[in-house]
């Protein structure tokens, strides 16, 4: 288990690292890896065998597979107010035939439903794919694809869908949001709300480099874990030699500490690429005219991976929703004290949102 969860983080601090460190964004390694669960499905050999070490090293194919398919159910399972949504689908050509046996599969496995379009209207085309992350993303987020990008080859789109939205254990009051200063870097400031809860007893850890504080939601599994920096504009030096054992052991160190809580009232949305990310963390083969996703049909490779993301942090809680799309081409296009601690979150700090201390969403506030 707790290999698992160290891959997990590792994943996503992978594709975190890929980012620009400079600016806000959220992504959400778990949406991205449920998509990719679907392309693992596909694949045979060398293909099959990098995304599974990629997302979780070590593990046999059935491992990896038993555990995505338990996470999704243990999501599925929250309760005490707290929605998740999970939505895998494949959306194939009319006319282009993908093996029933794959289809099976990954119904059975990932509950993934599927749908042929006729890929020749590319609007209408567009926009069933867009309307179903729509409706399974609490209509937060209203478009992963652009008609433009259904090209002549494409044969399928893999896509996963992911909602969550939870109130606090502990709400904000309302009338204790105040703006005040924000530094995004030495020369960078501006005036933003922040949510203040003062003298109270909340989950803290701490070690050389971080303050960490862990808000859970009423369903404790849930939590929104905030990382931040000692050093006032040490994010980016922190995130190069930050690990996964690290992040895992500050979560599950956290205790109730009296201290004066600070925090931005947020909103970020991102949209990512992530074709050279996932290639650079060792998933190429899948993007190569070596591709074998023979499960699924001959011929094809991986032409796109897209992953757009939010996350919404107010007083009662945090709204964040994610959706992730695999476009599957023909290869013949190839391309404590008594005095509370301060955690003042007034300057840029890593973020990660969680399950039993699972990342689903992680994400750098700046």
């Amino acid at each position: 288990m707790a290999l698992l969860l160290q891959s997990e983080t590792d994943f996503g601090l992978s594709l975190l690292r890929q980012q620009n460190l400079s600016e806000s964004l959220v992504f959400s390694p778990l949406s991205i890896a449920l998509a990719l669960s679907l392309v693992h499905v596909a694949a045979n050999g060398e293909t099959r065998n990098e995304i599974r070490e990629a997302l979780v090293r070590g593990a046999t194919d059935e491992q990896f597979e038993q555990h995505f398919a338990n996470i999704s159910a243990a999501l599925l399972a929250a309760e005490k107010g707290t929605q998740v949504n999970i939505a895998n689908h494949v959306f194939s050509k009319s006319g282009f035939s993908i093996k029933q046996s794959y289809l099976d599969a990954v119904k059975k496995l990932y509950n993934a439903g599927a749908s042929s379009l006729d890929f020749s209207d590319k609007e209408a085309s567009a926009e069933a794919i867009n309307k179903f992350v729509r409706e399974n993303t609490g209509d937060h987020i209203k478009k992963i694809i652009s008609a433009d990008s259904i090209k002549e080859d494409l044969v399928a789109v893999l896509t996963n869908a992911l909602y969550f939205k939870a109130d606090w254990l502990n709400k904000f009051k309302k009338e204790s949001t105040f703006k005040r200063e924000f530094f995004s870097s030495e020369d960078s400031k501006r005036e933003i709300d922040f949510l203040h809860a003062s003298m109270v007893h909340r989950s803290y850890a701490e070690n050389d480099q971080f303050q960490v504080l862990s808000l859970p939601y009423k369903d404790e599994t849930f939590a929104l874990t905030i990382f931040l920096p000692k050093t006032r504009f040490g994010l980016a030096d922190a995130l190069k030699s930050i690990d996964s054992a690290t992040i895992q052991h500050l979560l599950s160190n956290v205790s109730d500490t009296f201290v004066n809580v600070r925090i931005p009232k947020w909103k970020i949305e991102t949209e990512l690429g992530l074709n050279e990310a996932l290639q650079s963390i060792g998933i190429k083969k899948a993007f190569s005219g070596d591709a074998d996703l023979g499960n699924l049909a001959d011929g094809v490779f991986v032409s796109a991976v897209t992953h757009k993301a939010l996350i919404e942090v107010d007083e009662d809680g945090t709204k964040a929703a994610a959706a992730t799309t695999v476009s599957i081409s023909l290869k013949s296009a190839m391309f404590p004290i008594d005095e509370p601690i301060e955690f003042r979150a007034d300057h840029p700090f890593l973020f990660v949102l969680s399950k039993d201390n699972h990342p689903l969403f992680v994400g750098l506030h700046h």
